[in-house]
């Protein structure tokens, strides 16, 4: 009888827990499922839809609805561990019978008597899924415009029997006048999954104009299909999305579970640059599926995973209506939401995380400052766990990510300023106007200040007073660089030219070379032509006649103007008639011959 009563006992025992166990799993099923859906205004129902496409039987979660915009606590407690672990206990516990051995994939708990728990050796974790990563922004060629950068790194989650994939990115960007939106492939994969980088624009299309396309699996053809000549293309999803309106939304998909980017580039008209500080942009995977390939839809069978409200990129506001926040009107987005020039947090559904960025997008990271409440955890929601099937997920990534591109402004100043003061001597030169720091390239923009003698001069002259360049300040900028954020200021120092001392250097005292002590030639001694001795004639003897009586002056007078007289009546014979007079000639002549003689032999002596 005791026997009986305990056999009973246990019976009761074993049927309760089963009871407790199936009414657990029933609560766990119920927990996890996606949030109400309901049917957007203007969209057809699901039976209309049969022979449309996606655009025709497009259904949205509502946002405003109880079970869609359910609080973050209970969209945790929907995946929390502690649901987990009575689900597992559930599942082993099926059926009423207490398994001795645990099946592959799973493993006794610590505790005595465990059942059997999964151990995630099924889960392979290859990196993260989705990450955005702002580059720099700068002035378009012309100056009108501003362009903002990014680039996009995505890879679908996949399993071993590829019975179920997470495929197809949308990347929403805010909608802004006269704003031009441009996708580049830069990178994908050959045929034997290996990272190729390339640098081919992409072709938009309509949703509508895709849906006649056949070729669904190929939006980012392989590196060897782009060597034959196929070209990536993107999918304008403008009229398909669910928020308020205010992003334009595009779809990409490959056909690769290897990562995969491109290059979006934002043209936003000057005038509305001005408006805003940061451009943020959002990407984020759409669809489950059990097949792979193509643009997702309902059609196909699969499963949006906006159902969920912790993957929303939207949010209802406190009057309860759908808005995208500052994702929407990016003039919200300030110095709270960015740290060096990168989001921190989500401009958008605050139950996004940020992927931090890497510079490299053949890896993407994991995402970081995780919140277990509002996390969207692809592993625990779907129970990847309980299985034989290999996910190749990770449970550090929400399938979502987001940044900004900012614009950097700067330009570059010289001034001109006295040695040891702030004493300006020349008008403020601007090397380089205000500008995008960032070429193109996405390179900083380099400076030089001394390229010419405008910008450096090597004197300059104020009021007659002239200045000479000794070098820069110890508080300027180099003289050449990489221009940064705001001002750079180059300033070079001069010094006064000294005046000219009124007493100059002496002049050297004049060391002439010694005049030369004339030597003139002697002057050569006159030796002249002795003088011929005179040899008169002999004089001849005066025939003295007797000395005549004195003549008295009358008579005199009147003999010598007869003289004359009589003289002049001569004929010309050259003959004297008077032979005293010739001689007295002679004697007078010879007597000056002598005296001359004598003066000339003084004069030698």
């Amino acid at each position: 009888m005791k026997k009986l009563t305990k056999f009973g006992i246990i019976t009761m025992s074993v049927f309760a827990l089963n009871l407790v166990s199936q009414s657990v799993v029933q609560a766990e099923e119920t927990n996890s499922e996606p949030a109400n859906v309901s049917v957007t205004p203007g969209i057809t129902n699901s039976t209309d839809a049969e022979n449309t496409s996606l655009a025709d039987n497009k259904v949205a979660p509502d946002p405003t609805s109880d079970t869609s915009l359910k609080s973050d606590e209970e969209g945790a407690n929907a995946s929390s561990p502690k649901t987990e672990e009575i689900s597992t206990n559930s599942e082993a516990t099926t059926g009423g019978k207490e398994d001795s051995t645990c099946s592959p994939g799973t493993s006794t708990g610590s505790a005595p008597g465990a059942s059997c728990e999964p151990d995630g050796s099924n889960i392979i974790d290859e990196g993260g899924y989705v990450n955005v990563e702002g580059q720099p922004a700068h002035f378009s060629e012309d100056g009108k415009s501003v362009v903002y950068n990014y680039t996009v790194a995505f890879k679908g989650m996949h399993s071993s029997d590829r019975g179920q994939t997470v495929r197809d990115i949308r990347i929403r960007i805010p909608k802004i006048a006269g704003a031009k939106a441009d996708f580049t492939l830069i990178g994908t994969r050959d045929a034997n999954e290996n990272p190729v980088d390339v640098n081919v624009p992409m072709k938009e299309l309509s949703y509508d104009k895709y849906d006649g396309y056949s070729d669904w699996d190929a939006i980012v053809p392989s590196a060897e299909e782009l060597a034959t000549g196929k070209k990536p293309s993107i999918v304008n999803m403008q009229d398909y999305d669910f928020g308020d309106g205010t992003v334009n939304v595009y779809a990409v998909s490959s056909k690769t579970f290897r990562s995969t980017a491109l290059r979006v580039s934002v043209t936003v008209p000057l005038e509305e640059a001005k408006k805003i500080k940061y451009l943020p942009i959002d990407v984020r995977f759409q669809w489950k599926c059990s097949q792979e390939g193509g643009i997702s839809s309902y059609e196909e069978g699969c499963q949006h995973l906006e159902e969920y409200s912790l993957y929303h990129p939207y949010y209802a506001n406190s009057n309860g209506e759908v808005t995208y926040g500052a994702l929407g009107n990016p003039s919200l987005v300030d110095d709270t939401y960015v740290q060096n020039g990168h989001l921190i947090r989500s401009v958008s559904n605050q139950n996004t995380h940020i992927t931090p960025n890497n510079g490299d997008w053949k890896t993407i990271p994991h995402d970081v400052n995780i919140n277990p409440e509002t996390f969207f955890n692809y592993v625990k929601i779907f129970h990847l766990k309980y299985g034989p099937v290999k996910y190749y997920a990770s449970e550090f990534e929400d399938m979502a990510d987001q940044d900004v591109s900012t614009l950097h402004y700067g330009d570059v100043v010289v001034d001109y300023v006295i040695k040891g003061t702030n004493q300006s001597i020349k008008k403020t030169y601007k090397d380089t106007p205000l500008t995008s720091i960032y070429g193109s390239d996405g390179k900083l923009v380099t400076y030089n200040t001394g390229d010419n003698s405008d910008e450096r001069p090597f004197s300059i002259t104020v009021d007659g007073q002239k200045y000479n360049l000794v070098g820069i300040s110890s508080t300027s900028a180099p003289e050449t660089g990489e221009l940064k954020e705001g001002t750079t200021h180059v300033i070079y120092e001069y010094e006064k030219e000294p005046a000219p001392k009124p007493n100059p250097e002496p002049a050297p005292k004049p060391n002439p070379e010694p005049a030369p002590k004339p030597n003139p030639e002697p002057a050569p001694k006159p030796n002249p032509e002795p003088t011929p001795k005179p040899n008169p004639e002999p004089t001849p003897k005066p025939n003295l006649e007797p000395a005549p009586k004195p003549i008295q002056q009358e008579k005199v007078q009147s003999l010598e103007q007869k003289s004359a007289h009589e003289k002049a009546q001569l004929p010309n014979t050259g003959t004297s008639e008077s032979p005293s007079a010739m001689n007295l000639l002679a004697i007078i002549a010879g007597i000056f011959g002598i005296s001359l003689f004598k003066k000339s032999k003084k004069s030698e002596s």
